[in-house]
């Protein structure tokens, strides 16, 4: 029974490790055809919803200010209410961390042994930031969901489990952040209330278009995108 059952285990070894070794392909083409068939996950979105306004919340904790409450609602839209802080690197970071937390999770899900506590880490995020700040009862839900979710797997998940994971969430986040940025450049001159638009206000007094502070953010979240996965790249090791 133990000499017949080991070529079953080796290739299941085999599949597992084939599966580890090309997650980020795998998650790339699955992303590709989602997009193609115009397929949206939702849960992606919300996700990368709890990064962007927490991302607004550690900017404001970090330049003296505190966050006060999270909102996130079913469409994937959100809001974060900040009290004190520099309100333009405030209004800056929610894209610029979502760009870098993309970037950040494909640099762990690459790297051996950062996978599990990553993924441990995701759901420890998710629930302090829900218990402390999430103040509407569909982002309280949703929030301790995503966190129980990222908990199970970080404790049971399997080695190509997990790397698969980040590595999907991580493609998922870095494309739904750049078409956040589209969406923010097309409706820039439009009446919304975005983070352009209260920059115009609040920095300029509107004499500045809100569509120049949609192309600053843009070129701040490319640029720590691109920071992010330089760094991640293997380098070469000179003689």
């Amino acid at each position: 029974m133990v000499l017949n059952d080991f070529p079953g285990r080796l290739g299941q070894a085999t599949l597992s490790d084939w599966l580890q070794k090309r997650a980020l392909w795998i998650s790339v083409v699955l992303s590709a055809l989602l997009s193609f068939y115009s397929i949206n996950l939702w849960l992606d979105q919300v996700f990368i919803t709890f990064v962007h306004e927490a991302s607004h919340g550690l900017a404001a904790v970090v330049t003296g200010g505190q966050l006060v409450s999270i909102n996130i609602q079913p469409d994937g839209s959100g809001t974060a209410f900040t009290r004190g802080g520099f309100r333009p690197l405030i209004l800056v970071a929610g894209y610029a961390g979502s760009c870098v937390s993309g970037a950040a999770l494909l640099l762990a899900a690459r790297r051996r042994g950062w996978a599990r506590p990553v993924c441990l880490f995701l759901a420890a995020f998710l629930t302090v930031v829900t218990l402390l700040y999430v103040r509407n009862f569909f982002g309280f839900g949703v929030g301790l969901l995503l966190a129980l979710g990222l908990a199970w797997v970080g404790i049971r998940g399997a080695g190509w489990q997990l790397s698969l994971l980040l590595s999907f969430v991580a493609v998922r986040s870095m494309l739904n952040a750049l078409n956040d940025l589209w969406v923010l450049l097309q409706v820039a001159g439009g009446a919304e209330q975005t983070d352009a638009a209260l920059l115009s206000q609040e920095v300029t007094r509107g004499l500045v278009p809100p569509l120049v502070f949609a192309g600053v953010i843009l070129l701040v979240s490319l640029a720590c995108l691109g920071a992010v996965v330089r760094w991640s790249l293997p380098r070469e090791v000179s003689s």
